[in-house]
């Protein structure tokens, strides 16, 4: 049996080839190809425990993950997001692989952001408004500059030291302007393209913010009575997720909206991989705001663990 550490992950993982592999899968779960049972997760006093399975027939891999999302571990100066995926024979249905997954979750949920900021953000697009400095804000906005000539980002997090040192860092390494904001608002004003990647139960974003033409990605909270964006937000926006059935019962960016009255399931516009295959058009003009809502789905996982093990030289 293969054991992976983080470090290996790192070592063995680019964003690059994750945005690729990540809308294969998505290919393959719009068309039928992919098997990917419903998410099941428990919940404890401090976070939550989710396990998330799938098989990728055309990438000829399936794997399990185990993930716990702990918000207060920041005060133990500790990552919110623990996980551990395992990696299958297909013939005999033994573990053949288990890796470190805190990193892998972080990359994947990057790619498929950058997948979405493909199709829905505008092509000029040069400005982004990070709002959370952590882990998973570092490779959206990774991903991002991947598929966009991207020149500058303003980084907001609630803690100081947080967003002044993802900028540091994340200038670097991306070689772009990474400025630290104030304020929410202060990241989201003058972006092309807006990033959230908090664990914050209410709304960071607002939709008076937000000018014509803004590409938004909600990546964060995920639970039914939380959310990052506000109904104004949701309301103004072509709406497209990552699968609606999933969406619709985790998501309370566009679960509280529908409580509330402000829309109906019909609001979401489309499922990303309606829009890969070519079966709906992604954005159709320079001033629609378009939002992309992701709650993560374990064909992510699926196809960028693929990547990592044939590397290392498994088939």
């Amino acid at each position: 049996m293969l054991f992976l550490s983080e470090s290996d992950v790192q070592r063995l993982l680019t964003v690059r080839e994750a945005i690729d592999a990540v809308e294969e899968a998505f290919k393959e779960l719009q068309l039928g190809i992919a098997v990917m049972p419903e998410r099941t997760t428990l919940m404890l006093k401090n976070g939550s425990i989710s396990q998330m399975s799938a098989y990728l027939k055309k990438a000829n891999v399936a794997t399990t993950k185990v993930f716990g999302i702990f918000p207060k571990n920041v005060e133990y100066n500790l990552p919110t997001t623990v996980a551990t995926l395992l990696v299958y024979d297909l013939e005999t249905g033994k573990v053949t692989t288990v890796m470190d997954a805190a990193y892998l979750t972080a990359v994947r949920t990057g790619a498929i952001s950058g997948v979405a900021t493909k199709y829905l953000s505008r092509k000029d697009s040069k400005n982004v408004g990070i709002i959370g400095c952590g882990m998973q804000g570092r490779t959206q906005l990774w991903a991002v500059r991947e598929v966009r000539e991207i020149e500058r980002a303003y980084a907001y997090d609630k803690v100081e030291n947080a967003r002044k040192t993802f900028a540091e860092e994340m200038s670097k390494k991306l070689g772009i302007d990474v400025i630290p904001a104030d304020s929410p608002q202060d990241a989201v004003r003058n972006a092309d393209i807006v990033i959230t990647a908090t664990t914050s139960v209410e709304p960071v974003v607002k939709g008076e913010w937000l000018r014509d033409g803004v590409h938004v990605n909600a990546i964060g909270s995920y639970y039914p009575n939380a959310r990052e964006l506000d109904t104004e937000t949701i309301v103004k926006s072509k709406l497209v997720v990552d699968l609606k059935r999933a969406s619709l019962e985790e998501a309370g960016d566009i679960i509280l909206p529908i409580k509330e009255g402000a829309i109906t399931e019909k609001h979401i516009y489309a499922e990303l991989g309606e829009i890969v295959i070519g079966k709906k058009p992604g954005r159709v003009n320079e001033r629609e705001i378009t939002v992309f809502k992701s709650v993560g789905l374990a064909i992510q996982d699926a196809a960028v663990a693929g990547l990592i093990i044939k590397k290392c030289g498994f088939k």
